[in-house]
């Protein structure tokens, strides 16, 4: 038979109750917190867990900052871009006021001065910034202002090729900006394949039209050369006139075709190039088509500049006139396509922070949710637990008080 001294008797019924106040103890806390683990020790793989889903919760709170710094930094370019677009309209309108024959050298001389307003207006918004004093177009050197007018009257860009990047979700990331080269700068003037031009010393009434490109077009120098040399194709109604032809040469020297007869407006075709000529050539006129080059948007408006400023006392320098202003329209016409395109990148890249925002919204709901049944407390249990532990608990304590009563001097 083993004998239990009436010290061990207490000592164990004491050290019970303190195992159960302890118990008791830490029911309260998860109660009074709502978190099931406060140690890592109590649960390893859970508090590894709990450790993980939260470090995620950061990433994902990041990446939607990241979102609404991207959308405020691209909304702001969107909003230059569609100024952009109202001046090029409104230099349109003024280069076909302008060329109305209706206009002369006074009235042209004001239209220029709202050009150039234009053009320093222009030049304001390619050099815009951020919030930041970052600017949006000088690509990643954002410290450096992009635009400015050389000693030679030119225009030069400072910034580099590149696009800043933000990262929206953990294997996404967007373009925030576009260099300011892809933006005003890397245009093709002309119709984009190729530029046509009348010769300086032109002495008829000939306006040669932009053309278009086919397919099959070969990009090289061409010259539409007139001459009157082909006696045979004399109008012998009209006292044996010789009417006016053309042929083509191009850079190299090659004559693609002689003795063309020329009709006003009629569509003069070669090698892939399509164009036309109205009006009246004379005998030595020569129209050039080159292949495009990129022109930025400064040097169009001051090309448009230059040729209201010009003077036209005669009527060949007015021919000249109406084909530098029809160039002018046409690579006006380009610069607008290339901002409507970039607009369309701008806009695409919207609809993919809305995108992505929607996507990382329910990520953190998810990943709230498993980090809740991992670490948060299911109080209906906690309660119902914290209740039979206190009873547990109690009916201890009144155990204690009975048995610290019985002595075997009660018995003597």
């Amino acid at each position: 038979m083993t004998r239990i001294s009436t010290y061990q008797i207490q000592q164990g019924a004491i050290n019970s109750m303190l195992k159960q106040h302890e118990t008791l103890s830490r029911t309260q806390q998860q109660v009074a917190t709502g978190k099931k683990i406060f140690k890592p020790s109590e649960d390893p793989v859970a508090a590894s867990r709990v450790v993980n889903l939260k470090d995620t919760l950061s990433s994902i709170d990041q990446h939607q900052s990241n979102v609404d710094a991207a959308r405020a930094r691209i909304t702001l370019s969107e909003g230059v871009l569609s100024n952009v677009v109202e001046s090029i309209h409104r230099v349109r309108e003024l280069a076909l006021q302008a060329n109305n024959d209706s206009q002369n050298e006074s009235t042209r001389l004001f239209i220029s001065a709202e050009v150039v307003q234009i053009q320093d207006a222009l030049l304001n918004l390619a050099n815009t910034t951020d919030s930041n004093n970052e600017y949006l177009y000088s690509g990643a050197l954002s410290r450096f202002k992009p635009f400015s007018r050389n000693e030679a009257g030119g225009f030069e860009y400072n910034g580099d090729e590149s696009h800043r990047e933000i990262q929206i979700s953990r294997t996404r990331r967007v373009a925030v900006d576009d260099p300011g080269s892809a933006v005003f700068l890397e245009i093709k003037n002309g119709n984009g394949s190729f530029n046509t031009q009348d010769g300086l010393e032109n002495k008829g009434t000939g306006l040669i039209d932009p053309g278009r490109a086919s397919g099959d077009y070969i990009p090289d120098t061409y010259a539409i050369i007139f001459d009157q040399s082909y006696p045979e194709y004399a109008d012998k109604e009209n006292a044996g006139r010789i009417p006016l032809t053309y042929s083509v040469v191009d850079s190299k020297g090659h004559v693609l075709s002689a003795g063309i007869p020329f009709e006003s407006g009629k569509e003069i075709a070669f090698n892939g190039v399509h164009t036309s000529i109205k009006g009246t050539p004379e005998d030595g006129d020569i129209f050039i088509s080159r292949p495009s080059q990129n022109q930025d948007m400064f040097t169009t408006m001051q090309n448009l500049i230059n040729a209201l400023q010009s003077k036209t006392p005669g009527v060949n320098d007015k021919i000249a006139f109406h084909n530098a202003i029809n160039r002018s329209l046409t690579d006006l016409n380009q610069s607008l396509n290339n901002i409507l395109e970039v607009r369309g990148n701008i806009g695409a890249r919207l609809n993919a922070l809305d995108a992505q925002e929607t996507i990382n919204d329910a990520y953190r709901l998810q990943i709230r949710e498993i980090l809740s049944n991992v670490e948060d407390l299911d109080f209906a249990e906690a309660v119902s637990r914290l209740n039979l532990e206190l009873t547990g608990l109690e009916a201890s304590q009144k155990a204690f008080t009975r048995v610290q009563d019985i002595s075997l001097f009660n018995f003597l």
